[in-house]
């Protein structure tokens, strides 16, 4: 086991659960969530994505937190740990990937052929070692530009307190909004320094630990999220015509479902719930064999699931309520919901302005000191670096990015030399912006193939018997149970002398990330690159 100070390790299923819940419940669930739903059909994408959670999500976490838990190592050595880093499914593997290579470069991807290329080449070299090594990498990219958003939250905070924010149509929301998203005019470099003051917040926390940092302040702000949340859900079910915004965000009405509303709730399920990203591997390395990891895992989903309900419940009602589009996009949280606040009648839209941003901050915060973790194990395990240095290093490689990202959110105007080299590289297709072809990269590219490559490094490789194994640390037998007498109320030893059930939670589990869940993740990749379209 790498983790043997205390401090490196949790205190107990509680704070495991809560730092943990404050990695998934973030900007993926108050920023991104609501944008979703609000451009997919509202309370029908709820219900899909509530089902994809559950299909894909639950056999997912608990496969990466069993899978952290029994290597007790970080994500490189541990998918070289529990089974041989080479087999015959690692080649054919690599060679299905060099294959899908030379499709993308015939059919004119140049760019997604590279990419895969490279990846093909780091399989044969290494093996599952490169499922450990984009788990470092993911984090670093997607900590970059979460840096900048959370930088945000910080300006909209200071500017709401400051009586800046008080427009009260879209078109005065762009007028504040322009200047930060392209970091113009006397905001050039007011957005670099929002993202390192925030980066500044995640380093703090982070140096302390595990135990007195991330699980001491998860502990600490969790509560206050929800808390914060409760107060603008209240606030915003007050309002008149807050029912229409209900009942669009939870009324399913099916003849809005489509194929590409489901697959953006498996993109939001990943997003959300840290998946493929060594978030919950890294956590799980973390964890006592005494925890039942099975209840830590729904325990997660509920407190994520719950978070993203409350902030549609918040939301939606007051964009209803002052007559605003559901659909805004990603710019609901940033110019549609500032809008609606200012119009709430007695002058209290500042208040409601530095609530909403400071639920927001503490989100961002929450979600980006869980996106430190996956390197930094990686550096303090393989390249033998302390605690202290480890953290420091990955925060300053992000901060860099980060500012790359936030002088380029928009477009290419402020980094053009970059951008003509990236438009070399793309053949003419560049992606918008610098933070555009890190999203793009990480999020419709190595994520779900982070996703796909743990399904079945833990199902097929490890394999899901020694992986339920070890979900039965900590359990109390109801993975062995059979559902049937779970229904009726009844456990193991009321079902008579015969154990030999099939019906049963941990068969159900095996059998859904063998099969279920790489369909599903494959279906969503090559949706996201263009190979189908759904």
């Amino acid at each position: 086991m790498e983790h043997e100070n205390n401090n490196n390790n949790w205190s107990g299923q509680l704070g495991f659960l809560l730092a943990a819940a404050g990695s998934s419940i973030g900007l993926g669930n108050i920023w991104r969530f609501p944008y979703m739903t609000g451009t997919n059909g509202g309370g029908v994408f709820v219900l899909i994505y509530i089902l994809v959670v559950l299909l894909i999500g639950v056999p997912l976490m608990m496969a990466e937190i069993a899978l952290g838990r029994a290597a007790g190592a970080n994500p490189v050595r541990a998918f070289s740990t529990l089974a041989p880093a080479r087999s015959p499914l690692t080649m054919v593997t690599a060679t299905l990937l060099l294959i899908g290579a030379v499709i993308m470069l015939v059919t004119g991807n140049p760019a997604g052929a590279l990419i895969v290329g490279a990846i093909a080449a780091m399989f044969i070299a290494w093996g599952w070692k490169t499922v450990g090594f984009f788990c470092g990498l993911v984090p670093i990219i997607l900590l970059s530009y979460y840096g900048v958003i959370g930088g945000w939250t910080l300006i909209y905070i200071a500017d709401s307190i400051r009586g800046v924010n008080n427009f009260t149509t879209i078109q005065g929301a762009d007028e504040v909004m322009k200047p930060i998203l392209y970091a113009s005019g006397n905001w050039k470099w007011g957005v670099v320094a929002g993202q390192l003051v925030f980066m500044a917040a995640c380093l703090s926390i982070s140096l302390a630990g595990v135990r007195k940092g991330i699980e001491r302040w998860s502990k600490m702000l969790m509560p206050l999220l929800f808390i914060l949340m409760c107060v603008l859900i209240v606030r915003g079910l007050t309002l008149p015509g807050a029912v229409k915004g209900l009942r669009f965000f939870l009324e399913p009405d099916l003849s809005k479902l489509t194929a590409s509303s489901i697959i953006a709730a498996v993109g939001q399920a990943f997003f959300t719930l840290s998946l493929g990203m060594g978030i919950m591997l890294t956590y799980g390395s973390y964890l006592s064999r005494k925890t039942d990891i099975t209840k830590a895992t729904f325990g997660v989903i509920a407190l994520d699931t719950l978070a993203a309900v409350m902030a549609g419940i918040a939301i939606f009602p007051a964009v209803f309520a002052m007559g605003f589009p559901a659909s805004g996009g990603p710019d609901l949280t940033f110019k549609v919901l500032p809008a609606a606040f200012n119009m709430i009648p007695g002058g209290l839209g500042v208040i409601w302005n530095v609530l909403f941003f400071l639920m927001l901050a503490i989100a961002a915060l929450t979600s980006a000191i869980s996106l430190i973790e996956p390197p930094a194990s990686i550096l303090s395990g393989e390249f033998k670096m302390s605690r202290k240095w480890s953290v420091i290093t990955v925060t300053a490689v992000c901060s860099l990015l980060g500012v790359f990202c936030a002088l380029s959110m928009a477009d290419w105007s402020n980094l053009s030399a970059i951008g003509k080299v990236v438009e070399k590289i793309w053949y003419g297709k560049a992606p918008g912006s610098f933070f555009d072809m890190l999203d793009s990269f990480c999020c419709n590219w190595i994520l779900p193939m982070l996703g796909l490559a743990t399904t079945i490094y833990v199902g097929w490789v490890w394999g899901s018997r020694y992986a339920l194994k070890e979900l039965r640390e900590g359990n109390d037998g109801s993975l062995d149970n059979s559902l049937w007498l779970l229904l009726a109320g009844f456990k193991a030893k009321d079902g008579g002398k015969d154990r030999r059930y099939l019906f049963t939670f941990g068969i159900l589990w095996g059998a859904a990330l063998r099969w279920l869940c790489p369909v599903l993740v494959l279906l969503a990749f090559f949706n996201c690159i263009g190979v189908i379209k759904l």
